[in-house]
């Protein structure tokens, strides 16, 4: 039983460290300017982390609470399209100019974004 529980927890760690790591079909920008996407909750610490990273840095964004059906909605079908698994993901959800990621690192939320300008 005990082999069991770790081979799922490896299995589910597995499939998350895939989903942020491949990469993704880039899908048609939301907006006209360069901008940066942050999908997320109030409550979740990595997503808080993020916005707090991008105001320092003074990069405008757009943020968009999951919890709202039709921000999820919206979300997902771009993740669907981009070739994302909606199943089960980390947040936040970062979508710079139509390239979608999963949790990523902030510099390379902040070097995507700058190669855009």
């Amino acid at each position: 039983m005990k082999s069991l529980l770790i081979i799922a927890v490896l299995a589910i760690g597995s499939f998350q460290m895939w989903q942020k790591y491949k990469p993704s079909t880039p899908v048609s920008p939301s907006f006209e300017e360069p901008y940066v996407a942050v999908y997320g909750r109030n409550s979740c610490g990595f997503t808080k982390q993020m916005l707090s990273n991008l105001e320092r840095t003074g990069v405008n964004y757009h943020y968009f609470v999951v919890d709202n059906k039709q921000v999820a909605t919206s979300l997902h079908s771009r993740m669907k399209a981009s070739g994302i698994s909606t199943k089960r993901y980390n947040l936040p959800v970062v979508d710079v100019n139509g390239y979608i990621t999963v949790r990523p690192n902030f510099q390379s939320v902040l070097t995507d974004y700058n190669e855009i300008l």
